[in-house]
């Protein structure tokens, strides 16, 4: 026969009572777990996607309003290009103003800087119902400006092609490939988005044969 106490009944309740304290900490242990697993991998995508979009429109954006106010007071061929011809008329060296070329580099890399900068101070524009992390719904709701995007780094790069538009005609394009480096932080997350723009600068007919060294490799090193 078991003497039924106080005593007794009291340790009883206690076991109940650490077990159920431990499932309840379990529980919500897993509910934690499970939901910082759904806001890391879906409700970060569904972020990241619209920042990127945006990022990718604002580079853009800011690249052509920078080549536009820097090279507005002009820029011909013959700024960026020299050739020389030999006695029959064909060319035999062409070469870059190094000067001119990296001085216009530079002043679009820092215009760009600062245009892009100006897009990404008021935030960026995320439905809110893009937070529930489901892509189908991810495009509406009212917006809310996210403003943890950060400009990383603006680099620029000349480049040319050669195009053959006759008879010892070959057109020579010149264009400036300006990327953009963006950064986008949300807690325990982050995101970098890099976008290319490529921007014509200048272009000529060249009469005459043009060396194979310069068709077939970079005149811009």
């Amino acid at each position: 026969m078991i003497e039924c106490t106080d005593k007794n009944i009291w340790y009883v309740k206690k076991r109940r009572f650490k077990r159920k304290r431990r499932f309840v900490v379990l529980l919500i242990f897993i509910i934690l777990l499970v939901s910082f697993i759904y806001y890391h991998t879906l409700v970060c995508k569904e972020i990241f996607n619209h920042c990127i979009n945006y990022s990718y429109s604002y580079s853009n954006e800011a690249v052509n309003e920078a080549v536009l106010s820097t090279t507005n007071d002009g820029l011909s061929y013959n700024d960026l290009i020299s050739i020389d011809k030999n006695s029959n008329g064909d060319i035999a060296l062409m070469s870059v103003n190094s000067i001119k070329a990296n001085l216009l580099n530079k002043k679009i890399a820092i215009e760009t800087t600062n245009i892009l900068k100006e897009k990404l101070k008021n935030g960026i524009p995320i439905p809110w119902l893009a937070f529930t992390g489901i892509s189908v719904l991810s495009g509406y709701g009212n917006s809310i400006n996210f403003k943890t995007a950060n400009v990383s780094s603006v680099n620029c790069e000349f480049r040319s092609s050669f195009k053959s538009v006759g008879l010892n005609q070959t057109l020579h394009s010149i264009y400036i490939d300006v990327i953009c480096d963006v950064n986008f932080t949300v807690p325990f997350n982050a995101k970098n988005s890099k976008c290319t723009t490529s921007v014509l600068i200048s272009e000529t007919v060249l009469i005459g044969k043009v060396p194979e060294t310069y068709l077939n490799g970079k005149l811009f090193n």
